[in-house]
């Protein structure tokens, strides 16, 4: 059955023996197909929650997550620190990355929809309607400064799914929340063009 040595095998064995019963690694450390990002005292994310409460943006993103909830959500976020004048979306192209703006300036415009040109301040998410759509995104994002961006892409978003059911959820009600509160602010304009 086996093509290894006796010892080899009494030596594995006893390896298994030695682990005990202690518990199993958290499944989100034992994923070995993602960078493992070493979460500093400082947490980027914590920073970025404690700028979206402050934020009366309707683009500030406020979901229902614990410190710690924070804590796991950043292990599947990139941090990245961006020049002034860096391009962060391109019109045209299809981009399903999650961005969260956590210190700096970002100035987005539309190409499509003038209502959409604003500044993204700290606290504020970009890319929020990618979570929904495989389209193209019609948007022009530079940073107007040095900032700092936390990144979920896609295949993160994924991992985050399978390890951490609750936490994803969370992440899409408060991404949707977003999406909804652009909404309620732009319907009422377009009700008053159409009469």
């Amino acid at each position: 059955m086996f093509h290894t040595p006796v010892e080899t095998r009494f030596a594995i064995v006893d390896r298994l023996i030695a682990h005990g019963d202690r518990p199993l690694a958290f499944p989100a450390a034992m994923d070995l197909s993602r960078h493992q990002v070493a979460a500093p005292g400082d947490c980027d994310a914590l920073r970025f929650a404690a700028q979206a409460r402050k934020s009366a943006s309707r683009n500030a993103f406020q979901p229902a997550f614990s410190a710690s909830d924070w804590r796991a959500f950043s292990s599947f976020c990139i941090s990245q620190r961006l020049p002034a004048g860096y391009r962060v979306m391109i019109p045209g192209r299809a981009d399903r990355t999650l961005r969260f703006v956590v210190e700096g300036s970002l100035w987005q415009e539309s190409a499509v929809d003038a209502k959409r040109t604003k500044a993204l301040l700290p606290g504020t998410i970009l890319g929020e309607d990618a979570v929904f759509s495989d389209a193209p995104s019609d948007l022009d994002v530079r940073t107007l400064e040095d900032s700092l961006v936390l990144e979920l892409s896609l295949s993160r978003q994924r991992e985050l799914t399978a390890s951490c059911p609750a936490i994803a959820f969370e992440l899409l009600r408060a991404t949707g929340a977003v999406i909804a509160a652009r909404g309620r602010v732009s319907a009422p304009r377009e009700e008053l063009a159409a009469n």
